[in-house]
Parts: C-alpha cells; structure tokens; sequence
C-alpha cells in the first residue's frame, strides 16, 4: 500500500534540489537546451511554477509512502486547474531503487481518487520521448497520447 503524503519542507527542499538538476539533464538529453545554460533555466522554471514553494495555490506536491516500510519511495507534483476541472502531473518520480515494484501505478491510482474527490474530470503530463519506461506505465494506465514533437539534428 502507498499512501500519497504532501511534503514536509524538508521533502519539498529535497524535492526541489533533485528536480532542478533532473530536469536540467532532461532537456539536455532531448535537446532542448544546451548544457551550460540547463540549470540555470530549469532553477528559473521551477522557481515560476512554484512562487510559494509547496505551498503554492492550486499546486499539490506529494511524498509517496510505503505504509509497510513507512519509506519515502518517490514524488508527485500536481496542478489543479480549477476553472476547467483538470490537473496537469508537472513532476512523477519513483526513486530507482523502488521502480518496478507497482509504487508508480498505486500513486497514480491514488492520485486518481484524490483528484475525482476535488472534482477534477481529466488527468494530463508530458513526457519525454526518451522515457520508454514511463510511457509504457501512462499508457498502461489509460493516458493518451495528444500531440508528438518531433525533431531531426542536421
């Protein structure tokens, strides 16, 4: 069982700090953004979503728990737009050393409960197309894509 826990300040520090820096190297690896400079935009980025940190409004940002073990297994950062009943998954992240063991689709489920209890009707992410791993996961538990971006080096 898991149970989605919002952050304490610590996780959120923790949080942020990883989040920063993996962004960074995801936009690196899919070409977006150049080395150099990755950091720094992810850190502005990040800092643009969440003025108030985890406690910004419409924003809901998770601990995933193992309630067996009580262990902090992964995070889950969510905005909620109210006016149109939908939420968008900025950040899902199930630590290495946890995944493949069920914690990603149980957060997700989880997360599901919560959103329909707050009235929410749909559910959106991104992903990158690097990511085989989590898109086999959303796709297994009924996303859809809606756009593919494409990109040649020449």
């Amino acid at each position: 069982m898991i149970l989605l826990k919002p952050m304490s300040d610590f996780d959120f520090h923790q949080f942020l700090d990883f989040s920063i820096d993996s962004y960074a190297e995801e936009k690196v690896k899919a070409g977006n953004w150049k080395e150099n400079e990755a950091y720094e935009k992810s850190k502005h980025e990040f800092n643009r979503l969440l003025p108030d940190g985890h406690h910004t409004t419409d924003h809901l940002l998770y601990s995933i728990i193992d309630t067996d073990s009580d262990a902090k297994v992964g995070s889950l950062w969510v905005h909620c737009k109210v006016e149109d009943k939908e939420a968008f998954i900025y950040e899902f992240a199930v630590d290495e050393d946890h995944q493949g063991k069920g914690y990603g689709t149980r957060a997700i489920q989880e997360l599901e409960q919560i959103l329909q209890d707050q009235g929410m009707n749909g559910l959106s992410l991104h992903v990158f197309g690097h990511n085989n791993k989590a898109i086999r996961l959303y796709e297994r538990l009924g996303f859809e894509t809606t756009n593919i971006n494409m990109k040649k080096s020449l």
